[in-house]
């Protein structure tokens, strides 16, 4: 089941930690970013890096889940679109 990480660096990160295999959905709230929802695995650095932060703050909110297909399915309940793949680590 997708869990949603709102105002929750810490939550997030861990879930990151414990959760190697899985996938996170990057999405801006105000739903600018025509590519957005877009998914990454969760080994991508860039979305849990110790050097960065602001990952589920400001217009910025992650989906994750073990489960691809989950992920997928809720996007299009949500959004109504598929997901977009990372080109880097997808």
């Amino acid at each position: 089941m997708p869990q949603k990480f709102v105002d929750d660096e810490s939550g997030y990160l861990a879930w990151v930690d414990a959760h190697s295999d899985g996938f996170i959905v990057n999405i801006d709230e105000p739903q600018t970013t025509p590519q957005y929802p877009m998914v990454h695995t969760a080994l991508h650095k860039s979305l849990s890096s110790a050097k960065r932060a602001n990952y589920t703050t400001g217009r910025y909110f992650k989906v994750c889940s073990d489960r691809l297909e989950d992920l997928e399915a809720w996007s299009q309940k949500k959004y109504g679109r598929a997901l977009t793949r990372c080109r880097l680590c997808m």
